[in-house]
Order: structure tokens, then C-alpha cells, then sequence
């Protein structure tokens, strides 16, 4: 195993795993901008809020047992917006190619605590498709629970719209490829020092002390040698064949 380096030799190891380092960087996030923006499909996202409520006896008022009795049935309807009578309806209005099931992947609810408005988001790959999901989904709610519970607590609040220039939820393009960029420089990092632990050349100072127990002094840098350059005699002729010089005629 090799010897503890101090902090000028690991800078002296980047140096010399320059090109490694950028080349890899480079070559992963140019991979992971590709595959970010012409492989992957972007995935779009429509929003819609509906209210559970219910008034008291007077026209306006609520009573706090009438909210908590609300906040009970947030959690139903929740759970009754991924229910396959309700899924299977919003299919067929909608002609939807994908099953119920991979239809009710696509649908995520939320509600705050203590809160009597749920939050309905559709994900799909067509952002107009997502936010006929998420109306449709609301509308065949309110008209189902009449049915179902002979009730009318539902009140939409927003419906979803489409956005002419939408943004993708997924994929995220800038944190990807941040993240890419930086997985490759420290993996390029990593793989400098590890083909400097492979390499049993004697580069360093504390090399030679170790391995060949010798005293280490100084050292000598090499230097570029330059070329000689002859000057030509007015009166001498060189032959470079024989290495003999003739003086010219006088």
C-alpha cells in the first residue's frame, strides 16, 4: 500500500489526470443533457381544488360539528377519487387508452391538515390530458356521491388549465444535470487517485527514500537541450561523409 501524500502531491496527481478528469466530466454531462432532452419523455402536470363543505340549519353558518363531519368526509372522498367505479367512468368519457389501474397511478390527493379542500394533481405526458383528467375526475365525483351517499358536499374551487408554454414536472433538467456534472467530476476524482495506487513508478520524493533507502537532498530538473548551431566558414568546406575539412581554394 502506498504511502500517506501530502496535500501539494494530491495536487500534483489532479494535474497530471487533467485531461482524465475534464474528459469524463464533459463526456457524462453531454451523455446526461442527450438523454435529458431527446430521450426522456416529459411529464406534465394539472392541478385542481375541490371543498368539502356542509351548512348548518341557518343559510351560511357552520357549526363545528358540521366541519369536523366535513374533514371526515375529505378523507373519503379522497379515497372514493381512486375508487375503480369513479376511474372507470372518467376512462370511458375520456376514451383513455390505459387501464384503470395505470390511470390511478396518475392521480396523487392531498389535504391539508385540518383542512376541508383537497388537492387533485394528474401527471401524463400531454399536459392537455392531464387537466381533462383532473376536471373530469371532479365532475364525475360531485355527481357520483349524490348518488352514492346522498349528499352534496363538493365544491370546486379551481379547475386545471392549460398552459400554453407548460413546464415539465419530471424530468427536471437543470438538477439533473447538476447532479450528472457532479457525479462525473468527483467519479473522475476518484479514478485519478485510483490509477496513481495502480502505478508503481517512482514519481515522488518520499518514493525513493522508502524504496530505495536513500537520503533525499534535492533534486535536478531536466532540461530542454538546444540544438547546436554551426557556424559556416567563409574558407572551410565541412563533408559530413568523410569528416574532413578542405580549406577552400586561395
Amino acid at each position: 500500500m502506498k504511502e500517506n501524500i501530502d496535500f501539494r502531491e494530491l495536487i500534483a496527481i489532479l494535474r497530471k489526470r487533467t485531461v482524465l478528469i475534464l474528459a469524463l466530466t464533459i463526456g457524462v454531462t453531454m451523455i446526461s443533457g442527450f438523454i435529458q432532452f431527446f430521450v426522456l419523455t416529459p411529464v406534465y402536470q394539472a392541478s385542481t381544488q375541490i371543498l368539502v363543505h356542509q351548512v348548518g340549519e341557518k343559510k351560511g353558518s357552520a357549526t363545528f360539528s358540521d366541519i369536523q363531519i366535513n374533514l371526515q368526509y375529505t378523507r373519503t372522498f379522497q379515497a372514493l377519487l381512486k375508487n375503480p367505479v369513479i376511474l372507470e367512468q372518467v376512462k370511458q368519457e375520456l376514451d383513455l387508452p390505459e387501464s384503470v389501474g395505470g390511470l390511478k397511478e396518475k392521480i396523487t390527493t392531498s389535504s391539508e391538515s385540518e383542512s376541508e379542500i383537497i388537492n387533485i394533481s394528474v401527471q401524463d405526458k400531454s399536459q392537455k390530458r392531464a387537466a381533462e383528467i383532473a376536471n373530469t375526475l371532479t365532475a364525475v365525483l360531485k355527481k357520483e356521491i349524490k348518488q352514492i351517499m346522498n349528499t352534496d358536499r363538493v365544491t370546486v374551487l379551481s379547475k386545471a388549465d392549460i398552459v400554453k408554454s407548460p413546464t415539465p414536472v419530471r424530468p427536471n433538467y437543470k438538477m439533473n444535470i447538476l447532479l450528472s456534472f457532479g457525479a462525473a467530476l468527483m467519479a473522475g476524482i476518484a479514478l485519478a487517485f485510483f490509477l496513481d495506487f495502480l502505478d508503481d513508478t517512482v514519481a515522488r520524493p518520499s518514493q525513493v527514500e522508502k524504496e530505495a533507502g536513500f537520503i533525499y537532498l534535492g533534486s535536478i530538473e531536466q532540461m530542454k537541450s538546444k540544438k547546436s548551431s554551426f557556424r559556416k566558414d567563409s574558407n572551410m568546406n565541412i563533408h559530413v561523409k568523410t569528416g574532413r575539412s578542405e580549406p577552400l581554394g586561395y
